[in-house]
């Protein structure tokens, strides 16, 4: 069997993530492997763009600007809680947040850093409809193999 050195999990910060963690723990471990970590938050501007018009008072624009610097501020802050509470004792190579579309930035992450294993949650059926299947997207883009770990109950 193929070992894998370089395991990418796109975390998402809620309360799946505690419930993959030990997973990616687990396979990790097992192969003595660096982990990388991608948290991805959905673009303001895009929400801005579409729906705000162009109108000079109040500047919607600037304060959207300056309202996702502090989420990715504190969602940094958040990862490095998750970080610490979560994932000790494994070899954390990146710990990343970036805004985007969630599936494209984690296909590109796993091209452009050489991951060989993405190891991801499903979320809970509501998850899905609400937000998308991002994990199914991922599994059916990515050129690496997807391990998907069903991380909610839908009772």
């Amino acid at each position: 069997m193929k070992g894998f050195s370089r395991i990418l999990y796109p975390i998402a910060l809620t309360d799946i993530s505690p419930v993959i963690a030990p997973y990616v723990v687990t396979v990790a471990r097992q192969f003595d492997a660096e982990l990388h970590l991608l948290h991805v938050l959905r673009r303001f501007d895009w929400f801005v763009n579409t729906y705000i018009p162009e109108s000079p008072e109040p500047d919607f624009k600037r304060i959207a600007s300056d309202f996702e610097t502090q989420i990715m501020d504190k969602a940094k802050q958040k990862l490095d809680r998750f970080i610490k509470n979560h994932l000790k004792d494994v070899r954390i190579t990146k710990a990343e947040v970036v805004t985007g579309t969630a599936y494209e930035k984690i296909i590109e992450y796993a091209e452009s850093e050489k991951i060989d294993l993405i190891i991801m949650g499903t979320g809970t059926t509501l998850q899905k409809m609400m937000f998308g299947a991002v994990a199914d997207r991922v599994s059916r883009l990515s050129r690496v193999p997807v391990m998907l770990i069903k991380g909610g109950s839908d009772k």
